[in-house]
């Protein structure tokens, strides 16, 4: 019972920014329509890197993974317009746990084509094995990161091939 209190509680507490003005976003609220995907940012309950991934599989999503520039500069402007103030920054899905160095996205477990490091980063401390989008003075640039530290994070879900945003979410 609990844990139905929890998630009903942090699923409520999702911060809702999505725009509906122009009927033109394929994504239910709370989330965001970019490309082929949707992604939520949860700012309700920070999560340590693993417990993010576990509730962004439990609603049939995956901590984000930032393929291209263009991504990344969405995610990044859309963090830096609505959480800059909050000073919280925000888990994605990549990882250097299974070997120190050689960053990859969790889910498909391939290297990163693309990257957007905080200068300076990831500067291979220990257990700085995480990716974030690192609030401050960084602006929402990359940085590893301690995986047991409590963060928001960034879901991501892609849309389906069917086009019928009914089932995206649900």
């Amino acid at each position: 019972m609990e844990i139905l209190l929890y998630l009903f509680e942090l699923t409520l507490s999702i911060t809702c920014f999505a725009s509906w003005t122009d009927g033109a976003n394929p994504c239910p609220a709370p989330w965001i329509h970019f490309h082929t995907s949707c992604y939520v940012f949860a700012t309700g309950y920070p999560e340590d890197w693993t417990e993010a991934g576990s509730f962004c599989n439990r609603m049939g999503a995956k901590l984000a993974e930032i393929e291209t520039a263009e991504e990344n500069n969405f995610l990044r402007l859309h963090a830096i317009d609505n959480y800059q103030q909050t000073g919280g920054s925000f888990w994605i899905g990549g990882t250097d746990v299974l070997i120190d160095g050689q960053w990859i996205w969790i889910t498909t477990q391939k290297r990163m084509s693309y990257t957007d490091w905080n200068p300076g980063e990831p500067n291979g401390a220990l257990r700085e094995s995480c990716l974030m989008l690192h609030n401050g003075k960084s602006n929402f640039h990359w940085n590893d990161q301690p995986c047991d530290s409590k963060l928001f994070f960034i879901c991501e879900k892609e849309l389906p091939n069917d086009g019928d945003p009914s089932t995206i979410i649900g």
